[in-house]
């Protein structure tokens, strides 16, 4: 059965003529013609989950893995607003999702229609681009015109750089009438690919300028698995007046790259910090998360180049010189096929290695005496997850610590940096999990679990999720960055300090769970996390009162061993 709306069938047979699968769907009434239409239709996959904030998230864990839109349905009304913080997180992160917003007729907008507010061009601050079709056409142009928006705005979503589209879709009612196994005959646009490349004059500057720098930095941020271009960038990094900065969530990992910067730089002193900043900076990836590396890099003169197939002039470190409009696997693969001067008496590049083993060295040995926290936990999770295997990690203190470690060659690393909030972090999980159906990490903080708790409340939560909850009693984050300390509203209005645990919850979606309080438990947890068969919950509680100093201390340990 289909609905008798003529839009929504169009809709139904563009998504299938795509290839588009998974339909994310909320309860409502004025969707019903979406529900009714998706709902055991053989070439859909669909998800009916209740919380539309959690809905949000969890289809773009789907969008996340598949590169692929997967489209998010909900009913009218502030329904649709509950979507923006997942939208604007896609934007960002650069997720292609495809929301679909029902909607009162045009004429009652604004006039005390119960669930009804302005929703054309409601996330058009967060969207590639925003949509509404023309409601109850059912024949001639109008239908043309329905049509080409729809195709246009599937297109969208992954056309050069991906991201969210919205079409909102105005229905009157009868929102529940069907007719027999329609199939509707649509005329799809399909947009042949083109590969762009460095012009020959652009790129003799290019290369003429690599080869007389004598220091070069590339700093990745965000971005998907890519063999091609970690193949490439080893291949760049060998001159050893290049070093490559990575973070875990750009997926970048090599033995000869720096991927912990905030380790590594924390212990410099000015002379160090005068001779860290490059003659060449080559940025790829979205969002950098290290505080200290941007205010380093801002704080000195460089030539800065940008490279993204979006062309977007990202000028982080206010330095930016020249756009490179290719994606950077494009771009360092153009550099492959050339000869770059090359020699090998040590250099910018290969003196920061040497910096980085030194505060590997150091930290080892702090972490091999240091007493049970925040920092002792991550180190002891952080090597026992299992290889092959995804590790989302939550925001605030979470990501910060999972990058003090040493990023894994043998895991695929990813988290909500786009805007980074802690409001969908485990919806974004559930959805990843239950899409890749692969052994899923995810790591979170005591405050984003409990804030995103209806994650849990759908069918499609996956055995093969693990969740590790770091409890320290409030939002750790604001006793390790400057500021909030120094004020009388610590506790209350930025740590927001408790003493919940997440055992209720944990009952309450039927759901496996161990508290361990110490590091022999943390132990035994995790032995216990990885051999059970669904999902599971290991809570680690942590001294509230001592993480941040244990923080300070590893620091100030890092930085003494290094001066010596």
């Amino acid at each position: 059965m289909i609905s008798d709306k003529k839009p929504v069938q169009d809709f139904v047979a563009l998504c299938q003529a795509k290839g588009i699968e998974h339909i994310v769907i909320t309860p409502g009434s004025r969707n019903a013609p979406f529900s009714i239409s998706f709902h055991e239709h053989p070439s859909f996959h669909t998800y009916s989950i209740i919380d539309e904030r959690s809905a949000g998230f969890f289809a773009l864990g789907i969008s996340q893995q598949i590169a692929k839109p997967a489209v998010i349905i909900c009913t009218s009304g502030t329904a649709a607003l509950n979507l923006a913080p997942a939208i604007a997180e896609a934007y960002y992160q650069r997720v292609p999702l495809l929301i679909i917003t029902a909607d009162r007729p045009i004429e009652w907008i604004d006039q005390g229609e119960g669930q009804s507010i302005r929703q054309r061009d409601v996330f058009r601050n967060y969207v590639k681009g925003s949509y509404e079709i023309a409601e109850e056409a059912s024949d001639g142009d109008l239908v043309w015109y329905n049509v080409r928006l729809m195709d246009e705005a599937m297109r969208l979503c992954t056309e050069g750089v991906h991201g969210p589209v919205h079409i909102n879709f105005p229905l009157r009612e009868s929102l529940y009438k069907t007719i027999g196994d329609f199939s509707s005959q649509v005329k799809e646009v399909k947009r042949a690919s083109t590969d762009l490349s460095l012009s020959d004059d652009e790129k003799e500057k290019i290369l003429n300028t690599i080869s007389t720098a004598k220091s070069i930095m590339v700093l990745a941020g965000q971005m998907l698995p890519n063999e091609s271009l970690l193949k490439s960038l080893k291949q760049f990094s060998a001159n050893p007046r290049v070093i490559v900065f990575t973070e875990a969530h750009s997926n970048l990992t090599d033995e000869n790259f720096v991927t912990t910067i905030d380790r590594l730089i924390m212990g410099f002193d000015e002379e160090r910090k005068k001779n860290f900043i490059p003659d060449l900076l080559i940025s790829i990836g979205r969002n950098i998360i290290s505080r200290k590396i941007k205010e380093y890099l801002r704080s000195g003169k460089m030539e800065h180049w940008h490279v993204d197939i979006s062309g977007e002039c990202l000028d982080t470190m206010k330095n930016l010189t020249k756009v490179i409009p290719l994606s950077p696997e494009a771009f360092f693969e153009e550099l492959k096929t050339s000869a770059i001067a090359d020699n090998k008496i040590p250099g910018y590049g290969s003196e920061l290695l040497k910096q980085n083993s030194t505060t590997r060295n150091s930290a080892n040995l702090f972490l091999q005496s240091s007493p049970f926290s925040d920092l002792k936990a991550f180190d002891t999770i952080l090597k026992r997850i299992p290889a092959g295997s995804d590790l989302q990690m939550g925001n605030s203190s979470v990501v910060r610590y999972v990058l003090l470690s040493d990023a894994r060659k043998d895991l695929h690393y990813f988290g909500n940096r786009g805007v980074a909030g802690i409001d969908g972090c485990t919806s974004t999980a559930v959805g990843a999990a239950y899409i890749t159906k692969r052994l899923t990490t995810l790591i979170t903080g005591d405050i984003g679990f409990m804030y995103d708790s209806n994650a849990f409340w759908n069918e499609y939560v996956s055995p093969k999720l693990k969740v590790i909850v770091i409890n320290n009693g409030g939002g750790g984050i604001f006793r390790i960055i400057e500021g909030p300390s120094t004020t009388n509203a610590l506790e209350k209005f930025f740590e927001t300090t408790h003493s919940r645990k997440a055992d209720k919850l944990a009952a309450m979606y039927n759901l496996n769970y161990r508290l361990a309080e110490n590091e022999n438990q943390l132990e035994d947890g995790l032995t216990w996390l990885y051999s059970t068969n669904d999902c599971s919950i290991l809570e680690v509680s942590t001294p509230r009162l001592e993480n941040d100093k244990v923080l300070k201390n590893y620091f100030d340990f890092i930085k003494n061993k290094f001066m010596k």
